[in-house]
């Protein structure tokens, strides 16, 4: 699998390590997280005019410059960027509650929230009913999978970095307790932009594009949506990884020495983007608008723009100033790691795919 770089890729080497070592069933019963993807969210209009093509091509390894020729805040911020054309990412984070820990530690589920739990579906139930309904062909198929497969029908919402969504979306955070999430191998991660003309594309690990008529078959794949909603319309601009199938789930785990780790490296990372080179940026570089810089991968980003492809949510309190940079900070410093660690492995799945090669 994968990484950007070698901070963040490092923060999950104990968690893979550890696969294999335990094992936990994963019964029903426990609440989930609300996850970014709640009723709280504005419903978001795209555009349908762009096209965000994948590799048929395993991704070359980029190789990072000697430090001289790159900060490590560069590097650091180019592990946990997240582009329309490279989305694939086996390890993610979601924040949940002390109650929520209690019910994880006691079920071991960590998939248990559907469409109906919280009342009102979120934006991304709503537009993939929609799609269901709607469409025709592979698409519709993976859609109905989605919605009326019992095996994919329960969520979770994660990112790839705990200080993208720390904040939460709107008023209401998500807890102050941290779940890591590890992917089984063998997943696939499907995009899904809704109002775009071709909504759905899918890829492996590797970033390999996967035919929609392949997942279509083997719906039994699909660990993770990367669900985007950037439209020129869109109230506010977010986007979202929604864990949907826990046969998927290679390992999840909590209050571990690798997520405090995680968290202690991110706030040092935030204290230095504050009182280095986002001290005294200019208002317009502020204010500007994050989505822009999730379309594509470019080459030579500068530190703004990586800072911006990290985002979960184009909102006004993720923009790039000194007071927003210590508020995250302040979020991350309440991390509530208490209690032991827990780590639940997931048994191999007998007569499972190969992993990718």
């Amino acid at each position: 699998m994968r990484r950007r770089g070698g901070a963040l890729a490092a923060a999950a080497v104990p968690l893979c390590v550890v696969i294999g070592l335990a094992c936990g069933a994963m019964p029903g019963g426990a609440p989930a997280s609300d996850g970014p993807s709640r009723a709280e969210h504005a419903a978001a209009e795209g555009s349908a005019e762009r096209s965000y093509k994948v590799s048929q091509e395993p991704r070359e390894e980029r190789v990072a410059p000697a430090p001289a020729a790159e900060p490590p805040l560069a590097r650091q911020l180019e592990a946990r960027a997240v582009y329309h054309d490279d989305f694939a990412r086996g390890v993610v984070y979601t924040w949940t509650t002390a109650e929520q820990v209690e019910a994880l530690r006691a079920s071991r589920a960590l998939l248990v929230a559907t469409s109906t739990t919280h009342g009102r579906p979120s934006p991304f139930n709503r537009a993939l009913a929609r799609l269901a309904e709607d469409a025709e062909g592979p698409g519709a198929a993976i859609a109905r999978a989605l919605v009326e497969d019992p095996q994919l029908q329960r969520r979770r919402y994660a990112w790839t970095s705990p200080y993208a969504t720390t904040l939460g979306l709107a008023a209401r955070r998500y807890g102050d307790a941290l779940v890591a999430v590890e992917l089984d191998s063998s997943a696939y991660v499907l995009r899904f932009m809704p109002y775009e003309d071709a909504p759905l594309a899918a890829v492996d690990l590797r970033g390999v594009a996967v035919p929609l008529s392949e997942v279509a078959a083997h719906p039994e794949r699909l660990g993770a949506v990367y669900h985007a909603r950037d439209g020129p319309r869109a109230a506010i601009a977010f986007r979202e990884y929604v864990l949907c199938n826990p046969a998927m789930i290679a390992s999840w785990s909590l209050a571990t020495p690798a997520l405090a780790e995680l968290v202690a490296e991110e706030r040092a990372m935030l204290r230095r983007l504050r009182e280095g080179p986002f001290a005294g940026l200019p208002t317009p570089a502020v204010r500007a608008a994050s989505a822009p810089a999730w379309r594509a991968v470019v080459d030579a980003p500068n530190l703004i723009e990586r800072w911006r492809a990290s985002l979960a949510f184009d909102n006004e309190r993720y923009q790039p100033s000194p007071e927003n940079l210590a508020a995250i900070e302040r979020a991350l410093a309440g991390y509530d790691g208490r209690g032991p660690p827990l780590i639940v492995t997931r048994a191999p799945l007998r007569g499972a795919p190969p992993a990718p090669r």
